[in-house]
């Protein structure tokens, strides 16, 4: 299994898709990341589900 994981998220400000580099730690996992369009600071929540993760994307002020 890869310790790197590209995903597609939505951005929850403009809409626009990113690709993120998710790394596989096996625990839950929450960051900040800029969009790569609008530059807004998005909220980044990674959890373990087995052989797969699930990547959540909301606006870090919300």
């Amino acid at each position: 299994m890869d310790a790197l994981e590209y995903v597609t998220v939505l951005c929850p400000y403009c809409g626009e898709r990113n690709t993120l580099t998710v790394e596989r730690t096996g625990e839950p996992e929450s960051y900040t990341e800029d969009c790569q369009v609008c530059c807004c600071a998005m909220l980044i929540d990674v959890m373990p589900c087995g052989d797969t993760i699930e990547v959540s994307v909301c606006r870090e002020n919300d």
